[in-house]
């Protein structure tokens, strides 16, 4: 069913109060999407125009802005979301993992917007590691076995057809050797020539990753922590939520595991205070090691790694971690003691992924143990 042209979106908020209400609740209904009276808006900080329209009847809506040149570079009108939010049914991914990942509604075209069925009550593990350092044990293991079971889901059929070659992911990181003075020069940030130097000192160990890289199977390609959220953390079965699936498709299975550790690392390194002495003391790694070792204990009582798996994941950990000092060099033009860990860190796991995983997880323990 085609769109009503008074849309109130347009990439602004409504007003939910009076008649915007209505006129937002006519709009659904054009889309073939009925439901009851807005009781408020809810705002999100993302690259695009994000929100949640809470209902009166407890549900929720989730209006998110494509940017039209990546609907166009994945071939669909909505962009990669839409398209594999559609295919997560068709996938055949276990009942428990697609509790977890938001279910498309719908889309308008008109206003570039895809709206999907939203999870309210949950906290991102962002603001559960502000609370406390150490993640709650149920919530770890939850996020595993999702994880796991994103993983292990059996995509060959789907990744072979042609319909989603633009779902097959290119390797995402390029080499820093061959970066000209000019490049460097207008690099973003002051410490740019710091963090551009790291990049070149790991890149064999990335050209390791690029050799190995391949759509072996499904990835959410996004893991950070504010898409990542939990509802009662603490409780036996916690729920938990993966959202923006923008990135999704098909690669190595390693690199979200990595990213999830370097998310879990990038946490425990924001209480070091920026001292770089304490990474010294073994007594120090105490969290990390806690968190780190926990989650992947629990990924392997469902989906065993080899030695190779678990040092590729590891050095995805490592790019992780150096994402996020150049994501502060473009946001805040420093790098600041954070990111100079980060750098630290990031460039220990990619170039010596066994020594800091005999730290970070010496066995294999069961989940919980």
């Amino acid at each position: 069913m085609g769109s009503n042209t008074s849309s109130p979106w347009f990439g602004a908020l409504p007003n939910e109060s009076g008649p915007e209400s209505a006129r937002t609740r006519s709009w659904l209904a054009s889309l073939g999407i009925k439901r009851g009276p807005i009781e408020r808006t809810q705002t999100f900080t993302a690259r695009n125009s994000v929100a949640m329209l809470h209902f009166a009847d407890g549900t929720a809506l989730v209006l998110k802005q494509v940017d039209p040149a990546t609907s166009k570079a994945v071939g669909t009108a909505m962009g990669n979301e839409e398209t594999m939010l559609r295919l997560i049914p068709e996938a055949g991914i276990p009942d428990f993992v697609r509790a977890s990942i938001p279910r498309f509604v719908g889309a308008d075209p008109e206003t570039d917007t895809v709206i999907m069925e939203g999870m309210t009550g949950f906290t991102s593990m962002r603001e559960i590691a502000k609370s406390s350092p150490d993640i709650p044990v149920p919530a770890l293991v939850a996020l595993a076995s999702v994880t796991a079971g994103i993983h292990t889901t059996a995509v060959n059929h789907i990744i072979v057809n042609e319909k989603y070659a633009p779902q097959r992911i290119a390797f995402p990181f390029a080499s820093f050797v061959t970066l000209t003075p000019s490049e460097l020069a207008s690099g973003p940030g002051m410490d740019y020539s710091d963090y551009a130097a790291a990049m070149q000192s790991v890149d064999e160990s990335v050209a390791q990753l690029r050799d190995d890289w391949g759509p072996k199977g499904l990835v959410h390609f996004d893991l950070r922590d504010d898409n990542i959220l939990f509802k009662c953390p603490d409780s036996e079965r916690p729920e938990i939520a993966l959202v923006d699936w923008e990135l999704a498709g098909f690669g190595d299975q390693m690199l979200d595991v990595g990213t999830i550790v370097g998310q879990l690392l990038i946490q425990w390194l924001h209480t070091l205070r920026g001292d770089v002495g304490r990474l010294a003391s073994s007594g120090a790694w105490a969290t990390a090691r806690r968190n780190v070792g926990l989650f992947l204990a629990a990924y392997e009582h469902s989906a065993p790694l080899n030695t190779g798996q678990r040092e590729a994941a590891f050095r995805y950990a490592g790019l992780s971690l150096l994402m996020y000092a150049a994501g502060r060099l473009e946001q805040i033009g420093s790098l600041g003691r954070i990111g100079h860990l980060c750098l630290f860190v990031g460039c220990k796991l990619l170039n010596n992924p066994q020594g800091l995983a005999k730290l970070l997880a010496p066995s294999t323990r069961k989940a919980g143990g």
